[in-house]
């Protein structure tokens, strides 16, 4: 992956959300300079590629929530006429709202992928706690899928249920392989016009991304995560990818925000086939 000024020639654009706002939890608003730092250490991805992307640096949080939100929607929603995918840095995990509502300005029939320990569904917590929840209520958004699921509330779980929104656990993982989850998830996706990544740091078991707000043992282990990325990044119809609740503020010698930063590589280079369709 190669930084270059013209955002023309790029193959990516990627926008920083440094947004600590919607939570009591704070720290990730450090994320994206800290990713950014991090990418520097990283000369060359695994697949050999070499593609470029734009930095069009950071989305600035606003003087309230809303406003935030609301800038991330139209930042998002401007930068998808560039006819180019989206990569964006958190930042805690409200900010995937607004960016899907972007999208959904764009096309008409999309599927989300959530890589999270959590459901992230639970009403009296919108929009931070119900992120998914509110995903999933845009009616431009057809399918969605959670991957990495190993702590959840009796209604959380019950509310997936009731809406059909299709989950592998980290138990399922465990006991099938991720091959198996990947093949799942392309056969979900198969019907959209636009996918959406969008990976919660979480997801990756706390030994080895200890930088998050939300420990959750029994995850991912970092090798599994980037085989993970890369594979879905090579899906036809992905139009972006966002990596959230990185905090440095609980980091342990940079090594989230180091794993965080080979995810994003990972993903821009193995990035396979995209939809001409803004």
């Amino acid at each position: 992956m190669e930084f270059i000024e013209n955002i023309d020639e790029a193959d990516f654009i990627l926008l920083g959300a440094p947004v600590d706002q919607g939570t009591e939890n704070k720290g990730c608003s450090e994320a994206p300079a800290k990713i950014r730092e991090k990418m520097d250490n990283f000369f060359f991805s695994e697949s050999a590629n070499n593609r470029t992307i734009h930095d069009s640096s950071d989305i600035v949080e606003g003087e309230t929530f809303e406003i935030t939100m609301d800038r991330i929607f139209n930042k998002v929603r401007e930068t998808l006429k560039m006819h180019k995918p989206i990569v964006l840095i958190g930042g805690n995990h409200s900010v995937t709202l607004p960016v899907i509502q972007g999208y959904s300005r764009h096309f008409n029939r999309m599927g989300v992928i959530f890589i999270d320990a959590h459901p992230d569904c639970q009403p009296d917590y919108f929009p931070y706690g119900d992120v998914i929840g509110g995903v999933s209520s845009i009616p431009e958004v057809n399918k969605t899928v959670l991957l990495g699921l190993r702590n959840w509330s009796k209604t959380e779980y019950q509310f997936l249920l009731e809406n059909n929104i299709p989950f592998i656990t980290m138990k399922d993982i465990y006991q099938n392989s991720m091959d198996y989850v990947i093949s799942r998830v392309k056969e979900m996706m198969r019907d959209v016009d636009a996918i959406y990544i969008s990976f919660d740091i979480d997801a990756v078991d706390p030994a080895f991304a200890p930088g998050t707000g939300w420990i959750e043992p029994g995850g991912l282990t970092s090798r599994q995560a980037i085989h993970l990325v890369q594979e879905l990044a090579k899906m036809d119809r992905v139009e972006g990818f966002d990596i959230v609740e990185v905090n440095p503020e609980k980091d342990t010698n940079g090594i989230t925000s180091s794993l965080a930063a080979k995810l994003i590589l990972e993903f821009v280079d193995s990035y396979g086939s995209q939809t001409e369709s803004y």
